[in-house]
């Protein structure tokens, strides 16, 4: 059995076997998600976290000819533009819950986030919900147990209690 390259199909990968193959290919694997994710270890850890759950799916399903270093380097950057369009995708969807109706306030996406934090739980629910998840106001609705109007009446207030916090504003 090779480590350094491809196992053969035919060969099943032991527990020892597959523990030397993750000691060998690990530091490759997290450094070049880690160059991907721009020094920010906590994805990189996730992402490569990914990567080996991938290929133990695929040994589980008789492919042993996946334990190759270039099949999991392969998989890192699938892992890697999937998290990033993914991120980019809730952000434009964050954008949507900070639009002001008041064309002065201004609420960019990343100060969604932060001010998300502050609001009760039942208002960051509904909003993630709506906007980030894209549930229908009858879909929210059915997941808090409220009926549509009172739903309505509860994302109106998140979002008006949401471009406050935005401003500062700490009013109850």
């Amino acid at each position: 059995m090779e480590l350094g390259g491809v196992l053969p199909c035919e060969e099943v990968m032991s527990s020892e076997a597959f523990c030397a193959f993750y000691r060998a290919h690990l530091p490759s694997v997290y450094g070049y998600l880690l160059r991907l994710c721009a020094g920010d270890t906590g994805q990189a850890e996730d992402l490569t976290q990914d990567v080996w759950f991938a290929l133990v799916e695929e040994l589980r399903r008789g492919r042993s000819e996946r334990a190759d270093v270039r099949w999991l380097i392969s998989v890192a950057r699938t892992k890697f533009i999937d998290h990033a369009r993914r991120e980019r995708l809730g952000r434009s969807k964050l954008a949507l819950v900070s639009r002001p109706q008041e064309p002065d306030v201004q609420l960019r996406p990343e100060g969604v986030l932060a001010h998300l934090s502050v609001l009760p739980p039942v208002y960051r629910a509904v909003l993630v919900f709506r906007y980030v998840d894209d549930l229908t106001v009858a879909e929210v609705a059915a997941a808090i147990g409220r009926d549509v109007s009172a739903t309505n009446s509860l994302l109106a207030r998140a979002r008006s209690k949401l471009r406050r916090a935005g401003r500062g504003g700490t009013d109850d």
